[in-house]
């Protein structure tokens, strides 16, 4: 699929040294996941402006996109002249994008590969609908023939399809019902998730599994309410695996290891019942990785204190009466972190003993990269919930994604993939890319299958 993508179309991978998940089962492996290089969103014209923006939270100065390779500099823009220039280049050109576009245009990671993606449709002059949702498919002689089409306030528009239909609307993680499977205080998936995809499977004779052990791709989500909207901060790794932050349940304990994997460490949130925690480090951690939304030094913090979502204290105590937590247990937590930091060994839960926590731990810290002092007022904290970004329940299929009836049969031109497929992995998170690599995957071979071609 990837060396496909790459000689037809506006794709290109880069690989990145990440580790498996879960760097003690048997068969793990570093490096396998690829992440898109990045893509200059003016090739796309006036259809920029159809990409949605990038996940809430994960920009600068609203839409600045990173890629991964430019975070050394863009964290730390005032160590050598080299990252001073490359971040005054950058934010120029945001500038000019802004002043173009109403947004930034360079895109990165998801957004890069969406951009890649547009770009090989417009290319390839293939016909892009929006504000069109489907409404149901059409079965005749046991065979989907096509879909209606809301269009343009016009219900029912027909649409044939000579060879099929392939179902990929990105799962229902913001319908009603999502609940009953992936159970979640907040989600950071699109508000269109709804369930079209499923419904639509459903009515056409498709086959749905018995619930996966896990039906959703799980991570701590931290908020930022405003006027009219509520933005969510998925905190994958970067910000909670640096040295000297911890985070602590409502009785002011530590509950897990903090650098372990998202889907790991919502599951324990869900075990231990809390709805709700907080994400604690001092001047000195703020300032160096930053916390969810609040950027390290030296983006400004005021507006995020001013709107609730980074509390601030002079002491551990005060800080604890502020976010309603036990003081003598926050202290006492903070006390025996600091100790065990200074050892570079974690007792309890063992954060930092392996591979993928040191991954986004910091280098420079010894004996542990992943555990520090939390000792420099102020000290700040932010609360995190238990949240997703994506379902993983869906349809069953076969290997060229064509959905399966009640007897296991393909129905005959009917597809599914994404997240309206369900997941191979069955609920398991092992690596990074876990949900798009197999949605690209089968979405190839469904591709391929339609147009007659044997892989």
């Amino acid at each position: 699929m990837v060396k496909w993508m790459e000689e037809n179309s506006a794709m290109q991978f880069k690989p990145v040294p990440l580790p498996d998940y879960h760097p003690t089962t048997e068969g793990v492996s570093i490096g396998r996941t690829l992440l898109t290089e990045e893509y200059d969103g003016r090739h796309l014209g006036p259809r920029i402006k159809d990409v949605r923006y990038v996940l809430q939270g994960l920009s600068v100065f609203g839409s600045m996109q990173a890629d991964p390779s430019e975070l050394a500099y863009l964290t730390k823009p005032f160590t050598s002249f080299n990252n001073l220039s490359k971040c005054v280049h950058k934010l120029g050109r945001y500038a000019v994008d802004l002043l173009l576009y109403g947004k930034g245009v360079m895109m990165a990671n998801g957004n890069a590969l969406v951009g890649r993606l547009l770009h090989t449709c417009i290319s390839e002059n293939v016909e892009l609908w929006k504000d069109s949702p489907a409404v149901r498919t059409i079965l005749e002689d046991e065979k989907i023939t096509g879909l209606l089409v809301s269009k343009g306030g016009e219900q029912n528009v027909k649409l044939g399809a000579r060879k099929g239909v392939v179902l990929a609307t990105g799962g229902f993680g913001r319908s009603i019902e999502a609940q009953n499977f992936s159970p979640h205080i907040w989600s950071a998936q699109p508000r269109a998730n709804v369930g079209d995809g499923k419904r639509m499977g459903f009515e056409s004779g498709a086959i749905f599994p018995p619930q996966n052990p896990i039906n959703g791709i799980l991570a701590p989500i931290s908020l930022l309410h405003l006027k009219d909207q509520v933005r969510r901060y998925p905190h994958f790794a970067i910000d909670r695996s640096k040295p000297g932050s911890i985070i602590v349940g409502p009785n002011g304990r530590r509950f897990a290891n903090e650098s372990g994997p998202y889907q790991e460490f919502v599951s324990i949130l869900h075990q231990r019942d809390i709805k709700e925690a907080w994400f604690i480090g001092d001047k000195t951690f703020l300032r160096k990785y930053g916390m969810g939304m609040a950027l390290p030094w030296p983006y400004p913090k005021w507006r995020l204190l001013r709107q609730g979502y980074l509390v601030k204290a002079s002491t551990i105590s005060s800080l604890a009466e502020k976010i309603n937590v036990p003081q003598s247990a926050l202290e006492k937590t903070v006390g025996e972190c600091n100790a065990n930091a200074r050892k570079g060994i974690d007792p309890d839960f063992g954060r930092g003993g392996n591979i993928y926590d040191n991954f986004y731990g910091d280098p420079t810290v010894k004996p542990n990269p992943n555990m520090g002092q939390c000792v420099e007022p102020p000290f700040y904290a932010v609360k995190i919930h238990p949240g997703d970004v994506s379902t993983t329940w869906g349809m069953m299929v076969n290997e060229d994604a064509q959905a399966l009836d009640s007897a296991g049969n393909p129905i005959q031109g009917l597809y599914a993939v994404g997240n309206d497929q369900n997941s191979v992995m069955r609920g398991q998170y092992p690596g990074g890319g876990s949900s798009i690599g197999p949605g690209m995957t089968f979405g190839y071979r469904a591709g391929m299958h339609l147009a007659g071609k044997t892989l």
